[in-house]
């Protein structure tokens, strides 16, 4: 630690000036907190960019499904781009406290990533309970699907959102795949009446889709090889896909949870260590 004072001499009015400055040299240990928080702190602005990108392209990738999902079930996905852009702005925090080792500024980001961590908690905890509400939604939208399919009575096009259902998640039925569009499954009421063997065409494997490709194919076969219908139920396969996204949200919030406490730590044990404000 450094004292220095000096005396100038003003060109206005000829008058003397006295200035004096403080100047901290940082202790082997204090300097491998102050530069180890520059790592952590450019990490929480990474994992921020990369949450917010992630949201942004379920997002996108969530409106081929809007028809099981529903609007009201994207509103996690719009605070997911939100709180990423609040970590760019915490991780660029953390960067200008690091360079100017301010102890008052030191303060307020330790209480800032503090009470970051304890919202994305409680975020946490919410997510959890919508992403079992979103399950519970599809698995009812799919079972009333499947049910009234080929009722036209219930709906003109009452064929056409499960079509694109299995069309565009590559499976068939519900939960055991092209059995649950024969007579024993009981699930498609209107369906069985006049196919019983029958799956419909959307079943079938891309690449092999024409005209009446699922004749008979609702059916155990002799030949599994003439199977040409998806074999997996879209239940589980739509599951999948949203147990795939948790995933690598999970992922990259623990990771950029654990970067958060150990940058507030480090910030911490820095200013707790310090005795003089350095500008």
């Amino acid at each position: 630690m450094g004292f220095h004072e000096s005396y100038s001499k003003s060109a206005v009015g000829k008058k003397w000036s006295y200035t004096s400055s403080f100047h901290y040299d940082l202790t082997p240990t204090e300097k491998l907190l102050k530069y180890s928080n520059f790592i952590f702190a450019f990490a929480i602005i990474l994992f921020g960019i990369s949450l917010g990108v992630i949201a942004v392209y379920i997002f996108e990738e969530s409106q081929n499904y809007i028809l099981f999902i529903g609007d009201k079930n994207l509103t996690g996905l719009k605070l997911l781009m939100g709180a990423g852009g609040t970590l760019v702005v915490l991780g660029a925090l953390g960067l200008l406290t690091t360079v100017r080792l301010n102890r008052k500024l030191m303060l307020f980001y330790v209480s800032m990533t503090f009470t970051a961590i304890i919202v994305q908690g409680a975020g946490v905890g919410i997510a959890i309970e919508q992403i079992d509400t979103l399950k519970d939604d599809v698995n009812r939208t799919f079972y009333e699907m499947i049910e009234n399919y080929a009722d036209y009575n219930f709906e003109e096009n009452s064929t056409v959102p499960l079509d694109y259902m299995q069309s565009t998640l590559k499976c068939c039925g519900l939960y055991s795949g092209y059995g649950d569009w024969n007579a024993t499954s009981k699930l498609a009421i209107e369906w069985i009446k006049l196919h019983s063997i029958d799956t419909p065409d959307s079943c079938c494997i891309e690449g092999k889709i024409k005209i009446r490709c699922g004749f008979g194919q609702a059916k155990p076969l002799e030949n599994e090889e003439d199977r040409v219908v998806y074999k997996k139920g879209c239940i589980n396969t739509f599951y999948q896909w949203i147990d795939g996204k948790v995933s690598s949200v999970t992922i990259i919030t623990i990771a950029n949870l654990v970067c958060q406490l150990t940058s507030a730590t480090f910030l911490f044990l820095l200013r707790q260590s310090m005795h003089i404000i350095t500008f």
